[in-house]
């Protein structure tokens, strides 16, 4: 039995690579989130995951280039997780209590996210480097959830009466604000009550039948 062939194995670094950095980021994701960013070290990452200091060095040039990415994948699960929701309701049984489900596809990622993107919007305030990463991903994201938002109205036959940027960072300041008031314990306002409540009425209210 004779062994890969070099070019096999040459074929295969690229996935081993990639495997380990997503492996790193998925770990570090807990990490970040229960460390503040400046005392995370990068022996708690490689603790975390399973892996070496050479491992993370051969992915990551330093703890922000990390923490910049750990930030991007949640966006993008969460944003995932919301389409996948949206993809499977059928659309002639869509109505604003559904947006009850679509939000409940948020709920695992709540506490993580909302420590992270703080963390974040700190870091960006004080960095001038971080701030330009920061707002570069929120751009990206922005436009995704613009997208989910559409789909919704879409869905439900409606239309803004805003500018689509005005409503979806009104949905997305009220879901901030309601994983603050859970994770405090401040407030009226947790994700629960907002999905089941104030949000359809918003929707209502930024929105009209469409022409």
């Amino acid at each position: 039995m004779t062994g890969p062939t070099p070019l096999a194995g040459a074929e295969q670094l690229p996935r081993r690579r990639e495997h380990t950095r997503s492996r790193i980021v998925e770990a570090a994701a807990d990490v970040f989130a229960e460390k503040a960013l400046r005392r995370v070290t990068v022996d708690d990452v490689v603790a975390a995951a399973g892996y070496t200091r050479g491992a993370f060095y051969s992915n990551f040039s330093g703890i922000d280039e990390l923490f910049f990415d750990v930030y991007a994948h949640q966006a993008d699960q969460m944003i995932a997780a919301v389409r996948e929701v949206l993809e499977g309701v059928s659309p002639e049984k869509f109505t604003l209590e559904s947006l009850r489900e679509v939000l409940g596809a948020l709920h695992p990622f709540g506490r993580r996210w909302f420590l992270i993107q703080n963390e974040f919007a700190l870091f960006a305030v004080r960095d001038a480097t971080a701030r330009e990463t920061f707002k570069a991903e929120s751009r990206r994201m922005q436009g995704s959830i613009e997208e989910l938002v559409h789909a919704v109205l879409t869905l439900l036959h409606r239309e803004p009466v805003v500018p689509m940027r005005h409503l979806t960072d009104a949905v997305i300041a009220l879901y901030l604000h309601s994983l603050g008031n859970e994770q405090l314990e401040t407030g009226g306002l947790d994700p629960q009550s907002l999905e089941a409540d104030l949000l359809p009425r918003v929707v209502l209210a930024l929105s009209r039948p469409a022409a």
